[in-house]
């Protein structure tokens, strides 16, 4: 059984998503170190929820 997209994930991707950019558009010179440990956990995040995204896109398409 595959799990639902939720409001609830849906507002976590694009927290996390604008997060990121965020970061990679605003840090330049005032990079810190511990925004590579965050954008890897980011990215860890957001590549789990997207198996979620694709699961709700390929169900949507099959209707």
């Amino acid at each position: 059984m595959t799990e639902q997209l939720t409001v609830e994930d849906i507002a976590r991707y694009m927290l996390l998503a604008e997060r990121k950019a965020y970061i990679l558009m605003h840090s330049g010179i005032s990079w810190k170190p511990e925004y590579g440990p965050e954008l890897e956990a980011i990215d860890k995040e957001l590549a789990s929820l997207r198996v979620l995204v694709d699961q709700a896109i390929k169900k949507k398409e099959g209707r």
